[in-house]
């Protein structure tokens, strides 16, 4: 199922990118406005708006995940002929996805309401999308509210807003929320194309030693990244959960082989002191490492919701569900 377009307040954001690496840089500079400030983003379904680009039609999937410059699919680049001036990598722990970009021109909506902007577009030698023609990231939408339905809306629902984070500039950027864990800062990236709550191995060893992490027995995964590259996992469960608004975060799935070792996580036993109800520990294990200390929050975890709004105007995220299950 395609967009939608409703009509809300004045705002915009789009930017050109540069190449995009793994560092965060800066904040990005202040977005320009143009036509479509007016519009609202409505996604179901694949998520897949039309765009052009460098005035051809093509199809882009809006995933909430992605971070950085849009990602085409390499056949679309030499259909095309696109000029790289630039070399971009990926990197998932030792493997490493290689590519290139360069400047191009997309053009979102229609007829007079058209919105033309110069754009950093990537692309690598394996393709990034098996439903369109590649991916584009939430931050890189002219649009003032892009809005997902992840399902029928249900009766009693609140809608609870949470501040939006931006971080890793014009180059890397996310968007998400901040949640203090310790003396640092975790961002919480909503990515309802991904069913589990997702982190690396050292960012898990952070959390183990702040909320007393363990792994589930029998729990070992696939988690699919980007380029359908494939990350082994292991479900770890918190005994003190993350409160993020009105969510209570207590599983992730770890990725365990690729940047580091969770080894500070250990294991869940039988009969386990930490997981019994009312039971206060004080963890004694000292965190290691450098976490990047980004997790990834999925449908699962927000299963009782049916929209998830970023509103860039407001820098907020809204929520809309009814009660969760405890």
């Amino acid at each position: 199922m395609r967009a939608k377009l409703m009509v809300v307040v004045a705002f915009a954001l789009a930017g050109v990118s540069p190449i995009s690496a793994q560092t965060a840089p800066p904040s990005p500079p202040p977005p320009p406005s143009g036509p479509l400030a007016s519009e609202e983003l409505v996604l179901e379904g694949d998520n897949i708006i039309d765009v052009l680009l460098n005035g051809v039609p093509i199809r882009l999937e809006v995933r909430a995940e992605a971070f950085g410059p849009p990602v085409i699919n390499p056949e679309l680049a030499q259909r095309l002929a696109l000029v790289s001036t630039d070399k971009r990598a990926w990197r998932f722990g030792a493997l490493t996805v290689t590519g290139v970009g360069g400047p191009q021109v997309l053009a979102f909506g229609s007829g007079p309401n058209r919105v033309a902007t110069p754009i950093h577009v990537t692309w690598a030698d394996r393709p990034t999308s098996v439903k369109a023609d590649g991916v584009i990231g939430v931050h890189h939408l002219p649009y003032a509210r892009v809005t997902y339905i992840l399902s029928a809306p249900r009766d009693a629902e609140q809608v609870q807003r949470i501040p939006l984070v931006r971080a890793g500039g014009d180059v890397t950027t996310r968007m998400g929320a901040g949640v203090t864990l310790g003396k640092r800062e975790l961002m919480m990236i909503f990515v309802p194309e991904r069913a589990e709550n997702l982190i690396t191995a050292p960012t898990a060893n952070f959390i183990a030693t702040h909320a007393e992490g363990g792994f589930v027995p029998g729990s070992d995964g696939i988690a699919v990244m980007d380029f359908a590259v494939e990350r082994p996992t292991r479900t770890m469960r918190i005994a003190y959960p993350i409160e993020l608004g009105n969510l209570l975060v207590d599983q992730f799935a770890v990725r365990v082989e690729d940047y580091g070792d969770p080894k500070r996580v250990g294991e869940i036993g039988d009969n386990d002191p930490r997981f019994e109800k009312g039971q206060i520990l004080i963890s004694r294990r000292k965190g290691k490492g450098k976490p990047d200390l980004l997790t990834r929050i999925g449908r699962n975890q927000i299963a009782h919701c049916s929209r998830l709004t970023y509103d860039l105007a407001k820098d907020a995220i809204e929520l809309s569900c009814v009660e969760a299950a405890q």
